[in-house]
This record gives C-alpha cells, sequence and structure tokens, in this order.
C-alpha cells in the first residue's frame, strides 16, 4: 500500500491489504488458533493505526509516490493543490498574478524544485524554486552519509529549518549582488505551506544558455576567473561551481543557484571553487587555454594548490560525469601543467564521524540480528 501511487492504484491497493489480512484472520478462527473478539479487535485496530499513521507520518503532499522514469525524487508535482497554493501565494504576498508555471531546470537541481511563471505584470517570466520538508531531510540525511565516509568538510552543518533554508538563498543572492557579482534579482520568498514548503522568487534569466552549452571563448573564460578572483576578494565561496550554475547570457557569465554560498571559507574552500571553475570552463575549450588565461590573474602557484584539493567529493557530481563523457584527461592536463603539488586529502575524523559510524554498524548488526531471528522462528 506505501509503494503504491496515490488514486485508483492506493485505493485498489488498501482494499487488497484489508481483504488479505481479513483472511489470515479468517483462516486462524477457522483453525481454532484465536478467540473470534481478539481476531476482529485486533484486525480492526490495524486498519485504523496504520490508517493514521498513513495520514499523520507520511501524508500524500509530502511524499508522492510516481514511477514516471524521468527527473528525481526531490522534484514536487506542481499541479492541483500545490499549484494553486502557488498562485494565490505569489498573489497575495508579492502582488503577482501566475498565469502559467511550468518545471525548469531540472536535471541540475536536485536540492529543490525548480519552476518558470509566467506573471501579467511583467514581460517575461519569474523564476521560482520551491524548498520543502522532504528537501530539508534529504539534506540531513545526505550529510550524515558524507560524514561517515568523508567526514564533516568544512561548514557543512544542516539548517535547522525549511524557512531557513529559502531564506540563506536570499540572503546570499542579495549579498552577492552587494560585492558585485552578476546574480539574478530576487523579488522575495512566499509561504506556501507554514513551517513545510517556501518558494524563493527571483529574476528569470531569458535568451540565456548553461555554461556547458554556450561557446566558450575568452572573454567567457575571463569572466569566470574573474569571477572567482571577487570571491577570494569578498571573503566567499561559491561551493558548487559546475555548468548547471552558470549561465551565459549577452556573451556575459552569469552565477545561479548560490544556496550554498560559505562566507569566510578558508583557502582549501576557495582553492576548489577555482579547480571548479577551470574544470567546468574546460569542458566547453581547452585545458592549454583556460590555463593560460587563468594565469593572467591568478599564480601557478594558486592553480597548483586548487587542483592538490580538488579530488574526490571536491568535485561536484555534474562535474565528474561530464568530465567522464568527455573522455579528454583533463584534471591530469592541468595538474601537469601546474607546478607539483601533494595531494590534499578531504578525509577528517573526528568524535562525531566516529560516533555516527559506530552507530551505523551498531544499526546493521541490530537490523540483521532481528532478520535472523524472526527467520529462525519462522523456520522451527
Amino acid at each position: 500500500m506505501a509503494l503504491a501511487p496515490s488514486g485508483r492504484p492506493r485505493r485498489v491497493a488498501r482494499i487488497g491489504v484489508f481483504i488479505l489480512t481479513g483472511l489470515v484472520v479468517l483462516a486462524r478462527l477457522l483453525l481454532g488458533a484465536d478467540y473470534p473478539i481478539d481476531a476482529v479487535y485486533s484486525l480492526l485496530v490495524g486498519w485504523i493505526t496504520v490508517g493514521f499513521a498513513f495520514a499523520f507520518f507520511v501524508p500524500e503532499d509530502v511524499f508522492p509516490v510516481s514511477y514516471a522514469r524521468g527527473g528525481k525524487s526531490a522534484h514536487l508535482d506542481l499541479g492541483g493543490a500545490r499549484g494553486e497554493a502557488i498562485v494565490a501565494a505569489v498573489r497575495d504576498q508579492l502582488g503577482f498574478t501566475v498565469t502559467e508555471i511550468e518545471p525548469f531546470g531540472l536535471a541540475g537541481s536536485g536540492g529543490s524544485s525548480p519552476l518558470r511563471m509566467r506573471v501579467a505584470e511583467i514581460d517575461g517570466h519569474l523564476f521560482g524554486k520551491i524548498y520543502s520538508t522532504s528537501h530539508l531531510r534529504a539534506d540531513r540525511w545526505y550529510k550524515v552519509g558524507r560524514s561517515i565516509l568523508y567526514g564533516q568538510l568544512e561548514d557543512e552543518v544542516p539548517l535547522g529549518s525549511v524557512r531557513r533554508l529559502a531564506l540563506y538563498e536570499d540572503y546570499a543572492l542579495r549579498l552577492l549582488r552587494d560585492v558585485g557579482i552578476g546574480v539574478a534579482t530576487t523579488y522575495g520568498i512566499v509561504e506556501l505551506t507554514p513551517d513545510r514548503e517556501y518558494m524563493l522568487v527571483t529574476e528569470f534569466f531569458s535568451n540565456a544558455t548553461t555554461l556547458g552549452e554556450a561557446e566558450v571563448d575568452d572573454a567567457i573564460i575571463d569572466e569566470g576567473m574573474e569571477l572567482v578572483q571577487r570571491l577570494w576578494g569578498s571573503g566567499l565561496a561559491h561551493r558548487d561551481l559546475k555548468p548547471a550554475n552558470m549561465l551565459v547570457r549577452d556573451g556575459h557569465l552569469q552565477l545561479v543557484d548560490v544556496s550554498g554560498l560559505q562566507v569566510r571559507p578558508s583557502p582549501w574552500r576557495q582553492a576548489v571553487d577555482l579547480a571548479n571553475m577551470m574544470l567546468t570552463l574546460a569542458l566547453s575549450s581547452d585545458p592549454d587555454r583556460v590555463y593560460g588565461r587563468a594565469t593572467s590573474v591568478f599564480t601557478p602557484d594558486d592553480v597548483a594548490e586548487a587542483f592538490a584539493a580538488a579530488r574526490g567529493l571536491a568535485i561536484p557530481t555534474q562535474v565528474t560525469e561530464k568530465l567522464k563523457q568527455d573522455g579528454r584527461p583533463i584534471v591530469q592536463r592541468f595538474r601537469e601543467l601546474a607546478p607539483d603539488r601533494p595531494p590534499v586529502s578531504i578525509q577528517v575524523w573526528s568524535v562525531r564521524r566516529l560516533a555516527l559510524t559506530a552507530a551505523a554498524i551498531v544499526g546493521a548488526i541490530a537490523l540483521a540480528a532481528m532478520v535472523w531471528a524472526t527467520l529462525a522462528m519462522d523456520l522451527a
């Protein structure tokens, strides 16, 4: 029943489960294994408990079930009640009349539900990012898993609420604009469901292409290097520089998705930003060309430190995938061009990591023991 999509499949599954459990109780009554009152009472309690548990802990609007191909589990359905809530919230809280809503940029987004809205008051679209409790929960478990595998990376403390997820990105956009970096204008945050869903509404960059699809010339490479230099000079780190998070519009580079912005990062984090920018630019051009333009802004030692730090988890998943698809030894070529540096390990051991690892091992052993004991009882 939990795995059935909502609507008719869910209703059919519910009826099937009720019939199956009823048959089990009937069989035990016919065999004289249970008293009638006890069996019927347990059956009713089981049905009622399951119904309340599903409604309270896993409501359909928070945990929808779908078997459609494509997309990511992080992407919410924008139709039905949620679509109506978006229209009403944008009208009441921002004063815009939404006439059309459609998903947008799903391929490059895993931590939110991005969408594009057409509104009556302006010529063009607005961009929205919905954050929900499912995104917050996924972020927490993802960081727990990373802590076990690699240790807690710098400034990777989970945010405390959905509201703070949206609030922090709104703050980051305003901060970056103040320091002169090209980002979208933010119109504010709207509340869709109190404490559960919030949407950040920003300017939509029309006639723009992602950096991975655009033609990269020396001007774009220079703007990429200047962007990283400005981040360094302002005491900031983007932490997720990849093709999907940079747009080319009218021949200029625009930065998007700044939810991971870090204030006063360590030199390691800033070095990783430089390496990821160079890798992203090289995917659409040539590593020798990018290195030549980069060393007009940064020293060869800066580049060497960047590629000593950019290893494993420090490189975004999208960049890693595109490097594999490209086939050229881009990372190796940058390391050949730059001065030699020993690799910087991202493995960080701490009491928290040891405790999480021990808890995961104990939990796995306990689960295995419970399964084994259940099987042993059934076989006996």
